[in-house]
C-alpha cells in the first residue's frame, strides 16, 4: 500500500501546484504541509492537528480523506507496544476463581468507598485552602507589572532610600487600594496615580484591567506602571521579572490624604492595542461571533468563566456573550473570521493575524481619554 506521504506528494505533483500556493489556498502553514508529505508527525502539537490538516489537504487534492485518516490511525496503533498480557498463554479457570470472585467484589466495593471518601476529603481540603489563602507580598522590580492580585496582597515600591507598601484591601463592586497616602477606589477599567513621597509628582500609575464584582476569590487583574524618577530607576536597574515575593520589610506609614489622581498613560508596557468602539457613555454587553473558514484549535475564557477549548472544522460557528472581557487563542489566525456585535446593529470585524499565525488576544472595556469608555483589542504576549 502506498504511504500517506507518497499519496499526497504524487497528487500534488500531478496538479502542478507548489506548497506555497497550496498553503495560501488552504491556510495551512507550509511546514505542516511538508511534514505531512514526509510523514514527520512529531512537528504537530497533537494528533487532532494531524487529522484536521490531513483531511483538509486530502480534500484539496481530491483524495479520499477518510482513507488517509484511517491509515494515520493505523500507524498510531502499530506504534503502541503490545500488552504483556497478550504474550502470556491463558490458563484454564482455577477452582478458586469463583470462590475468590465474591471476595474480589467486596474488595472493589471497599476500595471505591475509600476513594470516594478521600476524594470528598481532598475537595473539602482544597476549598478550605482556597478560602484561607495567605496574602502574598511582592516587590516591584521592573517599570511595568501586570498581575492578578487578591485581597490582602501587597507590593513594595522602592523609591530612593524608602520602600512604600500598597495593599489590595478589598474587592467588591470596586477595588480598594491602600497606600501610605490613603485609600483609593477603582472601578473596572479605571486608572489613577499615586504620589507616594508627596512631592506633587506621581510615581506610580494603577490600572484595574479585570475583576468579577462581588467575587473576591477570583482576584483582580491590575497593572502597575512606574512613572518619572521611579520608572528611570527601575529601568536602570535592569529588572525584568516585574515582581518577586518580598522578604521582611519596613512597615507602611499611616494614611493621611486621598490617593487617586486621574492620569493618561498606555495600558501596559508595549502591548499593541486597537480601539474597537470609541468613547461610548458606558460599557455594554457584546457578542463575539467566530466563523471558522478552515480547521483550527480555538480556546476562549469570557468574564472569568470556565475556559472552553476544542478543535473546530471548516463551517463551524460559535457565539460568545461578553460583559467585561474575553481572552481567546487560535492556532491559525487566518482560519477564522471573528466579529464583535453590539446593540443597535453595530458590528466590527477583528484582525487576528496572518496565515498560520498563532494569536492570543484580549477584548476588554477601558476608560477613554477625556471621558467615556473604549472597547479595545489587546495583543497578549
Amino acid at each position: 500500500m502506498i504511504s500517506i506521504g507518497e499519496q499526497l506528494k504524487t497528487a500534488r505533483e500531478r496538479t502542478g501546484l507548489d506548497l506555497d500556493r497550496i498553503s495560501e489556498d488552504t491556510n495551512i502553514a507550509k511546514r505542516f504541509l511538508t511534514a505531512l508529505e514526509e510523514e514527520n508527525f512529531s512537528v504537530f502539537p497533537g494528533d487532532p492537528y494531524v487529522i484536521g490538516f490531513l483531511r483538509n489537504y486530502a480534500e484539496y487534492l481530491g483524495l479520499d480523506a477518510r482513507e488517509l485518516i484511517n491509515a494515520f490511525k493505523n500507524i498510531r496503533i502499530q506504534e503502541q507496544p503490545v500488552p504483556v498480557e497478550s504474550l502470556i498463554p491463558k490458563r484454564g479457570p482455577s477452582p478458586w476463581v469463583f470462590a475468590g470472585g465474591g471476595v474480589a467484589v467486596l474488595a472493589i466495593v471497599a476500595v471505591l468507598a475509600l476513594v470516594l471518601v478521600r476524594k470528598d476529603t481532598q475537595k473539602e481540603k482544597e476549598l478550605t485552602e482556597a478560602a484561607v489563602r495567605a496574602p502574598r507580598e511582592y516587590t516591584l522590580e521592573a517599570p511595568v507589572l501586570e498581575k492578578r492580585f487578591y485581597e490582602g496582597d501587597t507590593v513594595l515600591i522602592p523609591l530612593g532610600e524608602q520602600k512604600y507598601r500598597i495593599l489590595v484591601a478589598k474587592i467588591s463592586d470596586r477595588v480598594a487600594v491602600e497606600s501610605p497616602i490613603g485609600r483609593a477606589l477603582f472601578m473596572l477599567g479605571e486608572k489613577g496615580t499615586l504620589d507616594l513621597d508627596r512631592d506633587t509628582v506621581p510615581e506610580l500609575q494603577i490600572f484595574v484591567n479585570d475583576f468579577q464584582k462581588g467575587d473576591p476569590s477570583k482576584g483582580a487583574l491590575i497593572t502597575l506602571s512606574a512613572q518619572g524618577e521611579l520608572a528611570a530607576a527601575l529601568a536602570g536597574s535592569g529588572g525584568a521579572g516585574g515582581a518577586v515575593p518580598a522578604e521582611a520589610s519596613e512597615p507602611a506609614a499611616p494614611p493621611s490624604s486621598p490617593a487617586a489622581v486621574p492620569a493618561e498613560a498606555p495600558l501596559s508596557g508595549e502591548l499593541k492595542t486597537t480601539v474597537i468602539f470609541d468613547k461610548v457613555p458606558s460599557p455594554f454587553p457584546i457578542v463575539l461571533t467566530t466563523v471558522f473558514r478552515n480547521y483550527c484549535m480555538f480556546r476562549y475564557e469570557a468574564d472569568r468563566r470556565e475556559r472552553e477549548e476544542r478543535y473546530y472544522h471548516k463551517g463551524d460557528q460559535i457565539s460568545i456573550n461578553v460583559t467585561n472581557t474575553v481572552k481567546f487563542w487560535t492556532s491559525n489566525a487566518a482560519a477564522s473570521k471573528t466579529t464583535v456585535q453590539a446593540t443597535g446593529g453595530r458590528s466590527v470585524d477583528l484582525d487576528l493575524g496572518g496565515q498560520g499565525e498563532v494569536a492570543v488576544k484580549q477584548l476588554r472595556w477601558v476608560n477613554a481619554e477625556g471621558g467615556g469608555w473604549n472597547l479595545v483589542l489587546v495583543d497578549v504576549p
